[in-house]
């Protein structure tokens, strides 16, 4: 459902993302975990191009919502003049067969970045077919994908019904009688309906975050993005977030999830993701990656948080 290939993240000079390659499968439940600043928060945005990535292709149910990297394309570089002129530089010198030299020739201009060089028409006809094929602008991407942040951002000026109305009656998914209808059955699923009529700033921060979930819920998402979502609450407020997030889970819902809620990945998580110095560490299901870590910057970390 969600796949992103090869994602590199610079700010300035500083390298957030270095090479990271992720899918995500429909129904599956994605933790993503590791220490401050490993990159997790980054990653997830780039799910959705809240960042846009410095390299790499990020892919939505086979839909291209990013520009396209020729780098991840084997037919754009061929069909490059940069790869034509070295194949005909090399082919008699080259010690190997056609597809050796080939392969090389690939991994030298990607090294090299050569394909930044002015290339002809084959080769910008070779992206442009990438990206007619498959490209989809991100705002109708969005749709099928709710984002749930740390600190709720919800809209303070408008009561709690107005905010879950809001993102369907503004793309004109809905009606604003079928809007009103789903709201209030979304609030009554989470036991708060009686505040339907009442402004954020007057609920408690596990009633924002669980209004924030089910304002997302409210567009049908096929998938959910949680970034870190009980790390603003108190202690006490956790726990009723994170049971509205396991019942999500339960009903089958795509879940990609930062968290540093431990027992809660270990429950929830059809698979675990250990990230550091911006890089995919360890993956797999929670026994594995809990009970049976195996680099030491894993085990390291567990040892610390667990």
């Amino acid at each position: 459902m969600i796949d992103v290939r090869n994602l590199y993240k610079n700010f300035g000079k500083l390298q957030v993302l270095n090479a990271v390659s992720v899918k995500v499968e429909k129904g599956e439940k994605v933790v993503i975990i590791g220490p401050s600043g490993s990159g997790k928060s980054t990653l997830l945005r780039c799910m959705n191009l809240l960042e846009q990535p410095t390299y790499g292709e990020v892919w939505i149910d086979d839909r291209l919502i990013t520009p396209v990297d020729p780098y991840l394309h084997r037919e754009v570089i061929v069909q490059s003049n940069t790869f034509k002129r070295l194949y005909a530089i090399h082919k008699q010198t080259f010690r190997g067969s056609e597809s050796e030299l080939e392969d090389w020739l690939i991994q030298y201009i990607k090294r090299d970045d050569l394909l930044k060089r002015i290339e002809g028409k084959a080769y910008n006809n070779a992206i442009k077919s990438i990206k007619d094929a498959s490209f989809v602008n991100i705002n109708k991407a969005r749709q099928h994908i709710g984002m749930v942040f740390q600190h709720f951002n919800l809209f303070n000026n408008k009561t709690v019904l107005e905010n879950l109305m809001l993102a369907p009656l503004t793309l004109k998914l809905l009606t604003k009688e079928q809007a009103e209808e789903k709201a209030r059955n979304l609030l009554s699923r989470i036991g708060l309906a009686d505040k339907a009529d009442v402004y954020p700033s007057t609920l408690s921060g596990g009633q924002k975050q669980r209004i924030a979930i089910v304002r997302a819920l409210a567009m049908n998402p096929q998938c959910m993005l949680f970034d870190e979502p009980t790390s603003a609450l108190d202690p006490e407020m956790v726990r009723e977030v994170l049971q509205l997030m396991k019942e999500l889970a339960d009903d089958g819902m795509t879940m990609v999830i930062v968290t540093h809620e431990m027992k809660f990945a270990k429950e929830v998580a059809t698979r675990v993701i250990f990230m550091d110095d911006g890089q995919i560490q360890e993956e797999g299901t929670p026994q594995q990656i809990f009970d049976n870590p195996q680099s030491p910057r894993l085990k390291e970390f567990l040892s610390q948080v667990l």
